[in-house]
């Protein structure tokens, strides 16, 4: 019988304890923009102007990061239109969607929605061949449709049932962040580094949102320090540490482990919904988060087969 090394296993042990603790880490930061966006569109802070200074300190951080590392951006007629189409979907339409959407609607539901992400990619992945259907998958799309009507449907799901309607906003940022997922399966990028790729659709969404901004008037002065503005600021903080851990984690144990953030990111959207705003949700939003989680674990690849890397739950 062959002996482990009781040192060996002592590290083994330790570094699996230390993937755990980064995507507790990452789950965290994510699931904290929550109640922070809540915060930032409280005092009637436009959701193109909260999404514009997102981006703008993002892709001013990021630059700055490359520059410190020595790399440049790429600025090909590809790459940019790279930069602008992902720009689009990954950035500028989702993010003011969801801004929008936050006004309206609990933070815990709208975490549970935006965790919808994987089935839809998969959803869009199947007609262009990226990924193969199997029973497994298309019962675990099925569970994400159960759960979304758990939510709608019954009138007790929401604390407004009026307010049904406003879960089509999350279902079209998830549809959104999909269609970036796709685009960067289907690009042939293979000269940018993840933060290359985030610095550059940083750069695009703002050279969109900058003309929406000014055409609707969505300008605020971000330097007044008031909670939403410092929640501005944090939310982009959160981002981009949580965004350099995935990473990170990706590369120490690959991107079906790093997925597990995903888990994490909803249960602290939903936590964090109660303690800090005192959301209380009923038992249809609980069984709504069970079945989805479930249908989540089920659609999950067993082995990654795409190259791109996004966050498993999208955040503004």
């Amino acid at each position: 019988m062959r002996r482990v090394c009781p040192v060996t296993a002592l590290i083994a042990a330790s570094s699996t304890s230390r993937l755990w603790l980064t995507v507790l880490g990452i789950g965290l930061c994510w699931g904290a923009t929550g109640p922070l966006s809540k915060l930032a569109v409280s005092t009637g802070h436009s959701a193109v102007g909260i999404t514009f200074w997102n981006t703008l300190l993002a892709a001013l951080i990021l630059s700055l990061t490359l520059a410190v590392r020595g790399r440049r951006l790429p600025l090909s007629a590809r790459h940019v239109r790279f930069y602008l189409t992902c720009g689009l979907l990954g950035t500028a339409l989702p993010n003011s969607l969801s801004y929008t959407a936050y006004a309206h609607l609990p933070v815990g539901i709208m975490m549970m929605m935006l965790s919808l992400v994987p089935m839809v990619t998969l959803l869009l992945a199947w007609p262009l061949r990226l990924e193969s259907p199997s029973l497994r998958r298309i019962l675990g799309l099925l569970l994400g449709v159960v759960g979304v009507a758990l939510i709608v449907l019954p009138g007790s799901s929401l604390p407004d049932p009026a307010k049904a309607l406003w879960i089509l906003a999350p279902l079209a940022v998830a549809l959104s962040y999909s269609g970036e997922n796709i685009v960067i399966a289907k690009s042939d990028m293979r000269d940018l580094g993840p933060f290359a790729m985030l610095c550059g659709l940083s750069w695009g969404a703002l050279g969109l949102l900058t003309p929406a901004m000014l055409a609707t008037q969505s300008w605020f002065d971000i330097t007044a320090f008031g909670p939403p503005e410092l929640a501005v600021l944090g939310i982009t903080v959160l981002h981009l540490v949580a965004y350099a851990g995935y990473i990170w984690l990706i590369g120490q144990a690959g991107p079906v482990f790093a997925a597990q953030v995903g888990y994490v990111v909803t249960g602290t959207g939903v936590l964090l919904g109660m303690v800090v705003l005192g959301e209380r949700y009923s038992l249809w939003v609980w069984a709504a988060l069970a079945v989805m989680a479930l249908g989540l674990s089920l659609v999950q690849p067993r082995q990654s087969k795409t190259v791109a890397v996004a966050a498993p739950g999208p955040t503004p």
